[in-house]
């Protein structure tokens, strides 16, 4: 299968450049992203997806119909846009029935809350549009208050009523009688700045060497630290081979969450602590601080 299509951030060179880009954030099985790739083969198209099954799926068919303006790539869009894309970069920004989250205590969990709408209009061209499509009219209420906070769209909604629908299961909802909703953001102008989590990524991880000690890397297995204000790490299973280990590692920088390995070498007098050449990770300051954390904190005293 051509893998060509699909983006590993962890790696790639950033920001993209890829022109005329319209992104589709939460493509599920593919359909209208497949839809729109066809019907606009001038344009390139990119999907943002978290489910693994539904990566292999779009591979698949694009693969199989040899589409060459798609991609797609394996992370939230609330990291995604501020890792990948420039401000000012997209054409259109497409989010079709995204999960309500119904309950009130999971509201911070939209994919329309303020923070997110404010990080897709930072990336979004002045004049260009986020059209959102829902079942749910509560959270259609929801979203054209936190984009009114922003004051840079204008926004505009209505029900849908259409012949062809985007997906299986949005004809399956109109056969139903449930009532469709269509959102659209213009963006007109800037929006005011707001507080935001955020991540750094840094060129290299430099690895820390420890001269002339002792150190007990099971000090720290199966603990739970939280190193900074904005930075936690679980530290589980720690694996020893003569003087060398791997430490399992879960970090969790301002929300964002990356696993992998850190290893510990002996070299002559000396332990080397850097990230496994192994580990596909996203190279952020906070994982420079946790090797950093773990080369003080194993230290026999």
């Amino acid at each position: 299968m051509d893998y060509s299509c699909y983006l590993n951030y962890k790696v790639i060179q950033k920001p993209l450049n890829i022109p005329d880009l319209e992104v589709e954030i939460g493509f599920g099985r593919g359909d209208f992203l497949i839809k729109i790739a066809k019907e606009n083969p001038e344009k390139n198209f990119l999907g943002f997806e978290i489910a693994e099954v539904s990566i292999k799926k779009l591979l698949k068919r694009v693969n199989k119909e040899n589409i060459k303006n798609v991609r797609c790539v394996k992370i939230d869009a609330y990291w995604g846009f501020q890792v990948l894309l420039k401000d000012n970069y997209l054409n259109h920004i497409y989010i079709n029935y995204p999960d309500p989250f119904p309950k009130k205590r999971d509201t911070n969990r939209r994919i329309t809350r303020k923070e997110s709408l404010y990080i897709f209009a930072k990336k979004l061209k002045t004049g260009k549009c986020i059209e959102i499509r829902t079942d749910h009219f509560p959270f259609l209420e929801y979203t054209l208050n936190q984009a009114k906070e922003l004051n840079c769209f204008s926004i505009s909604y209505q029900k849908i009523n259409i012949s062809q629908p985007l997906t299986k299961y949005e004809e399956k909802w109109l056969n139903m009688g449930k009532d469709l909703y269509h959102i659209l953001l213009r963006k007109e102008k800037e929006p005011e700045p707001i507080k935001i989590r955020t991540i750094k990524e840094v060129k290299h991880l430099f690895p820390v060497k420890l001269e002339n000690v002792k150190i007990n890397p099971f000090k720290i297995e199966n603990k739970k630290i939280k190193i900074s204000q904005t930075l936690n790490a679980t530290f589980f299973k720690v694996w020893q081979k003569d003087e060398n280990f791997l430490i399992e590692t879960v970090l969790s920088e301002n929300g964002f969450v990356q696993k992998f390995m850190i290893i510990i070498k002996k070299k002559d007098n000396s332990y080397i602590f850097d990230v496994s050449p192994f580990s596909d990770v996203l190279r952020t300051k906070g994982v420079q601080e946790t090797v950093n954390f773990v080369a003080k904190q194993t230290i026999k005293l």
